[in-house]
């Protein structure tokens, strides 16, 4: 499974400000994330192990499916500004919501390849109506919490669909392993129509603007009477975006390295599980083992110095590579599996950098043009590499990670070279 919801990580146009923390309600949001992450991480689980062990899809048709929803989510962000300035933010998200459900429904239907690929499309265009609204809340909450609250948030959002996307996994499992992949499949469905009721309990976009405009007179007014302490917090905030020490392309190569890392991984293997002849259902276990890896190792690198940062990523580089080698050399399903758990914490600890520094540059340039660009090399990382290693995987199972060795080696240099002038004493 490959897809952008795993990591969704995408800020829209810059959010029109709310008056006061009582105009907002954050708990839908957080249960709305949660919600889809739980559904879909079981449905595309179960769908793609479905269309590869019973459907008999070969694996370059695989590819080509389980990328389709990434690659429209390229443009699917632009798409969804525009319906967004049609139907609001609150419409956009039900309308997201609905199509959701729909679109999980009608791939159950037919298994023909070009048909789901086309449905596909559709579902990454609603993505990009989804995430994008989703963060341009946040940024609205945002701008009335203090530091400390909007932090909080954050977290709060970052941990709902990261603990739907863990737990629906294990769900998945046991489902799958007493059941079968449709049923999982059906529950998935039933369990995505929740998102309709929960997103009617968002703030309508009329109260939240009507409480924007009374309050561009109230900041004008705080402005003039406090400019010597907005000043003041103004510099404070800068100075907290450390990160911008690191290059920008720093972040852009770091997050190609973990899109590109995570989908060869998560493609193959339930290709070796296919080749060995084992239950499909294993693919939930190791699935769900990367992404508690992943989640520890963001939560490991947002407590980190500067310095550690950057030793964390050629580390983790070093062990995708390495580990990668030892599956090719091990070539024992037991064995594989121990090694692809283990390369979640890895993916996190890249991933984890690549977002802080972005992050502090759109702070600190007040722009959301690179966390757009970080959504990109996103969609390209995880939608081009299934293609090439449902291809590659059709000559030889391992072929995939001789493209990621290769890879790997070739990105590390200008890595290296980008982050040469930082100052390994900053903490």
């Amino acid at each position: 499974m490959v897809s952008p919801e795993d990591t969704p990580f995408f800020q829209s146009e810059k959010a029109t400000k709310c008056d006061t923390i009582e105009a907002y309600r954050t708990w839908p949001i957080f249960l709305l994330s949660f919600i889809r992450l739980f559904s879909i991480s079981i449905f595309e689980r179960a769908f793609l192990n479905y269309l590869y062990f019973f459907a008999d899809i070969n694996e370059s048709t695989l590819g080509l499916i389980s990328s389709a929803t990434a690659v429209a989510y390229i443009i699917g962000p632009l798409v969804g500004q525009f319906i967004t300035l049609k139907l609001g933010i609150r419409n956009s998200i039900i309308l997201s919501s609905i199509s959701t459900s729909i679109l999980m429904g009608a791939q159950m239907l037919y298994f023909d390849p070009l048909y789901l690929i086309s449905i596909r499309i559709i579902s990454g265009i609603s993505l990009g109506v989804y995430w994008p609204n989703c963060y341009n809340l946040l940024s609205r909450w945002q701008s009335v919490s203090n530091y400390e609250k909007s932090n909080r948030n954050f977290k709060q959002f970052n941990y709902s669909w990261n603990l739907g996307f863990i737990l629906g996994l294990l769900f998945g499992y046991f489902s799958a392993f007493m059941l079968n992949e449709y049923i999982t499949m059906t529950i998935a469905l039933f369990l995505s129509f929740l998102l309709l009721p929960f997103s009617l309990f968002l703030k309508k976009d009329s109260e939240l603007n009507h409480l924007s405009e009374k309050n561009v007179n109230k900041e004008q007014f705080n402005i003039e009477l406090n400019s010597d302490v907005n000043l003041r917090k103004v510099t404070k905030q800068k100075s907290n975006n450390h990160m911008v020490v690191y290059p920008i392309l720093f972040s852009w190569l770091t997050i190609f390295v973990y899109s590109v890392s995570k989908s060869i991984i998560r493609f193959s293997y339930p290709v070796f599980l296919k080749s060995f002849g084992s239950p499909s259902y294993f693919a939930y276990l190791i699935q769900l083992s990367i992404q508690i890896g992943q989640l520890a190792g963001l939560t490991w690198s947002n407590s980190m110095k500067i310095n550690s940062r950057k030793i964390s990523v050629f580390a983790s580089l070093i062990m995708i590579v390495i580990s990668s080698i030892a599956i090719i050399l091990v070539q024992n399903i037991i064995y594989i599996s121990i090694i692809s758990a283990t390369i979640g914490l890895f993916i996190g600890l890249i991933q984890g950098t690549s977002l802080k520094i972005m992050i502090d540059y759109g702070a600190a340039n007040n722009t959301k043009k690179y966390s757009t660009i970080n959504e990109v090399l996103k969609g390209i990382g995880f939608g081009l590499t299934p293609i090439a290693a449902g291809f590659i995987s059709e000559i030889n199972i391992y072929g995939a990670f001789v493209f990621l060795i290769i890879f790997g080696v070739i990105v590390f240099i200008p890595l290296l070279y980008s982050s040469r002038n930082i100052n390994l004493k900053t903490s």
